[in-house]
This record gives C-alpha cells, structure tokens and sequence, in this order.
C-alpha cells in the first residue's frame, strides 16, 4: 500500500478558510454610544427632524449603536429597556461622559483607600504577629538558656555523685580491708599473749624446779664438819 505524502500548505490554507468562514458568519459584536452631557437629545422615530421625538435620553445614557447614517447625521441606537430610535451622532460619543468617570474613578478611589486601609490593617497585624514572635522567641531562647544551665549543672552534679560514690567504695574496700588487717592483728596479739602467758608459766616452773633442785644440792655440796674430838 502506497501512503500519499501529505501536504502541509494544503492544509494550513483549509484551516485558515474555516476559521475565517466561521468568523464571519458570527454576529458582529454592538457598539455602545453615550448621550453627550450637554444636554437631553431627542430620540426620533426616524432619521430627519421631521419624524416625532419618542424619547429624551438622559445625558451619559448608554445605548447600543444598531446603524449609522452619514448622510443624515443620525444614528439608530436602542436603550436598555428596548427603545429604538434615532438620534443625531453629534449628540453621541464613544466613552462615558465626564460625570459618569467622575463617578466611576471616585468609587475606583474608594475601593483604592479600603484596600489601602485593609492593608495597612494587614501591615499593622503582621508588625503585631512579628513583634510577637519576637518576644515568643525571646522567651525560648532565655527558657533555652536556661535549661542548658540546668542541664550543666546536673551534668556537674552528675560527675560528682559519680565520682563521690566511685570514692565512697574505694574508702569502703579500704575499710573492709582495714578491718581484716585489724583483725589480723588482733590474732597476732591473741597469740602472742599466750604465748607470752606460756612462757612465763615456763619460765615460773623452771624457777621452781631449779629453787628445788639447788635445795636439794646445795646442802649436799656443804662440807661437813669433823669432830674435835672434844665431848
């Protein structure tokens, strides 16, 4: 099967018909006229003074422009409410009247100064929401200082306590082992006193049993006497 090649200038031209065909067939959009402030201006039945007035629009009327006629000088228009007629085109004008901006700018200018005035409501509530995040975090900041002060300190007291407690049982265990070396000691003496005890009951009998001894000896190693013979 053979594809064609596809034409890109065709097709833009096509688009470009249709869009143009259907832009012309819409409906063109009305023109709106102002009644000129300086005065009513008659609204006529037809385009020429001879036809009757059927209306006297207000200065600053808007209405919509249905046809213009430059040979007349007059232009058909209808009202809000409906009203066709035709009115001289020198009576008309493309943009509101003068009084009718005047309007129109002061309410622009009110609604300028209330927004004006609500923002600057806004400002003065921002300044007093900022002031008061400011002091909010003033006080953090001081409750902050705080607490790490606190928390030195009890780090500090943290630190003692260890090391009061770490002391406390070393000067325990030196307790404890004074004790054992007391009672050591106490041992010891227990011991030496008997033995001391023992050798005085040793040395006591020794003595006795010399003293009874030289008792007996010593009167044996006398030299006896010889007789003189004398009676």
């Amino acid at each position: 099967m053979k594809i064609q090649p596809i034409s890109v200038g065709t097709n833009v031209k096509k688009i470009a018909f249709v869009v143009a065909a259907w832009l012309l067939s819409q409906p063109a959009l009305a023109a709106t006229a102002y009644v000129t402030d300086s005065f009513k201006a008659p609204m006529r039945s037809g385009h020429s003074n001879a036809y009757r007035i059927i209306a006297y629009p207000e200065s600053g009327t808007a209405m919509e422009v249905l046809e213009r006629n430059k040979d007349t000088g007059y232009t058909k228009v209808k009202t809000s409410r409906g009203t066709e007629g035709w009115i001289l085109t020198r009576y008309l004008v493309d943009t509101p009247i003068a009084k009718h901006r005047l309007a129109q700018v002061q309410k622009q200018l009110a609604d300028l100064k209330k927004k004006n005035q609500e923002l600057t409501a806004g400002q003065n509530n921002a300044s007093q929401a900022a002031s008061e995040l400011n002091r909010q975090n003033k006080a953090l900041q001081d409750t902050n200082a705080k607490l790490e002060k606190e928390l030195n300190y009890i780090k500090d007291v943290s630190g003692n306590a260890i090391s009061i407690n770490q002391r406390n049982q070393q000067l325990i265990e030196e307790n404890q082992q004074l004790k054992n070396d007391i009672d050591l000691l106490s041992s010891d003496n227990e011991r030496l006193k008997n033995d001391a005890k023992s050798q005085y009951f040793m040395m006591g009998a020794g003595a006795i049993l010399l003293g009874l001894v030289l008792g007996l000896v010593l009167p044996s190693l006398k030299p006896k006497r010889k007789d003189s013979g004398w009676v």
